[in-house]
């Protein structure tokens, strides 16, 4: 397979060390440049506010790239084809978000709200390709089922796990998973990154990770 057939590099447009573990299993090339001066936004449309907020990051990290804005010279440093991809996952519950917990009393009250239920986690992904400017979006849901929590299991799994860089207070990678019952949908969409979705948008850029 050729250069331009399926190994551009790929630029992650995320801080996120999960998402960085993933792609590092993929066995991809990639960049990792963070968003710079950019706010996350929630819109009353929770599939809108993913949309909107991985197509941003994804977009400021292009705009970076190509223009030289910043005064950073990544201009220089890609002179080949590449993607940039961007990422945003929520946690969402009757019309309510539930970001990164500020303290670890919010990170329970989070957790008691989630008890017995289900909630959603919803992705956003988009991937511009540096040199036409082209880009695609697609968006992922995972329906996440808590089984009943007790007051003390939930103070001690905040004690125990590090929440706060966490929408919804709980990672499945780690110790959250002793908090799900069950899950409908794709596990790694809960983690950060849809591979699904992002697989199929790498195959409509003409990058194949197999094949």
């Amino acid at each position: 397979m050729g250069e331009e057939e399926g190994r551009k590099k790929i630029i992650l447009a995320s801080s996120s060390p999960r998402r960085r573990r993933i792609l590092e299993l993929l066995k991809l090339d990639f960049d990792i440049i963070e968003p710079k001066d950019y706010l996350e936004r929630n819109l009353s449309n929770p599939y809108r506010t993913v949309v909107l907020n991985s197509s941003s990051k994804a977009r400021n990290v292009y705009d970076r790239i190509t223009t030289g804005k910043g005064g950073e010279g990544l201009e220089k440093s890609y002179k080949n084809e590449f993607l940039v991809t961007g990422f945003d996952t929520i946690v969402y519950l009757k019309n309510k978000y539930f970001g990164k917990p500020s303290s670890k009393k919010q990170a329970e009250e989070y957790l008691k709200f989630f008890s017995g239920k289900t909630h959603l986690v919803i992705s956003g992904v988009c991937i511009f390709n540096g040199l036409t400017g082209k880009y695609l979006y697609d968006t992922e849901t995972t329906r996440v089922k808590f089984r009943k929590l007790s007051s003390v299991e939930i103070e001690e799994y905040v004690e125990k796990e590090n929440i706060f860089d966490k929408a919804g207070a709980y990672n499945i990678y780690g110790l959250g998973s002793t908090l799900v019952e069950r899950i409908d949908g794709c596990f790694y969409n809960v983690v950060g990154l849809p591979i699904f979705k992002f697989v199929n948008l790498l195959k409509k850029f003409n990058y194949k990770i197999l094949g």
